[in-house]
């Protein structure tokens, strides 16, 4: 927009810079304008000539200082100015003077077209610009989504929902005011497992102590928090709103196909089918159907609305937290 802007700029300004004649100048020069035409047509280069002096300074004509303009007889200007010896031009050179003159205009106004043309291309460069800039702003949470979709699919398949109860995408609040979301709760008569979905591809290289885990796609190398880590805090979140022993809660990271676990992974975390079969290693009953059923109606109870306000107050109170560097 700015080269745009100059553009214009450069063609304006020669033509507001035209030398502009008196008044009373410009009175004369469209008295001899109209006598041209009279005597001479509008095919003579007099008229033409006269007419553009008149056209090109006369838009803007300049107030005399004193008011006291005398004007002049049409005899006055025709004695005052020199007439060149009219001559017959024949019909075929006027035209052929005329189509010469043309191209004059047409390199004028070559610019204003061509602004015409480049303008819907700027436009759709520059709106362009600002979906993708909004969709490389939208793609973590956009991966996110789709992760857990696939997780949820795959707990409705694997699972037996008269003995597991699955609650998705839950937003508890914390003590000091912010918020804390869990992707996938699972309530049984074994145990409530809270499983984390990380929707990454690349190798995956972790253990259960570190800090940090890596991902590495083509040579460069990601870290990014230890989900096993993130997934603690949600159990020990969920335990105390829910007065309940920790015990009772296990912790579950499901990677989605794309992801290449190059080193051994505890036993809560891997890919989905996995995953699924640890959950169903649990065969110890530690609750009757009474507390599953309460658990249920509890975590419902607690966990805030579902909206995008709830989930700009959690990205908010993670990037405050955290400066921006974890996995959300």
């Amino acid at each position: 927009m700015k080269w745009i802007f100059i553009g214009l700029v450069m063609v304006v300004l020669p033509a507001q810079a035209a030398q502009q004649y008196t008044e009373s100048s410009c009175i004369l020069l469209k008295q001899q304008v109209n006598d041209y035409k009279r005597r001479l047509g509008t095919n003579s280069s007099l008229y033409a000539q006269t007419r553009s002096d008149f056209d090109t300074h006369c838009q803007n004509p300049i107030t005399a200082k004193s008011s006291n303009v005398v004007l002049l007889t049409n005899e006055q200007v025709q004695s005052s100015t020199k007439v060149l010896p009219i001559k017959v031009v024949p019909v075929a050179l006027r035209e052929a003077s005329t189509a010469q003159s043309q191209p004059k205009t047409s390199q004028s106004s070559s610019f204003p077209q061509l602004t015409k043309m480049l303008m819907p291309m700027f436009l759709l460069l520059f709106f362009g610009l600002i979906a993708l800039y909004y969709f490389k702003k939208k793609l973590p949470e956009i991966k996110g989504r789709v992760g857990e979709k696939h997780v949820r699919k795959g707990l409705i398949k694997y699972l037996d929902v008269a003995q597991y109860t699955i609650i998705n995408d839950v937003t508890l609040p914390l003590e000091d005011g912010g918020t804390t979301q869990i992707d996938h709760i699972v309530v049984s008569n074994y145990g409530v497992f809270v499983i984390e979905t990380k929707n990454m591809s690349g190798w995956i290289f972790g253990s259960e102590h570190q800090a940090k885990w890596t991902q590495t796609i083509h040579r460069s190398k990601y870290p990014f928090q230890n989900p096993l880590r993130q997934n603690y805090k949600h159990t020990k979140t969920l335990a105390h709103l829910l007065n309940m022993s920790h015990e009772q809660f296990h912790s579950v990271v499901v990677f989605t196909s794309n992801a290449q676990l190059k080193t051994k992974m505890p036993n809560n975390a891997g890919h989905l089918k996995e995953m699924m079969l640890y959950i169903k290693s649990f065969n110890e009953e530690v609750s009757n159907n009474q507390t599953k059923l309460e658990i249920i109606n509890l975590v419902q109870s607690i966990k805030l609305k579902q909206g995008r306000a709830t989930n700009k107050q959690h990205v908010k109170y993670l990037k405050e937290e955290h400066k921006g560097n974890v996995a959300i």
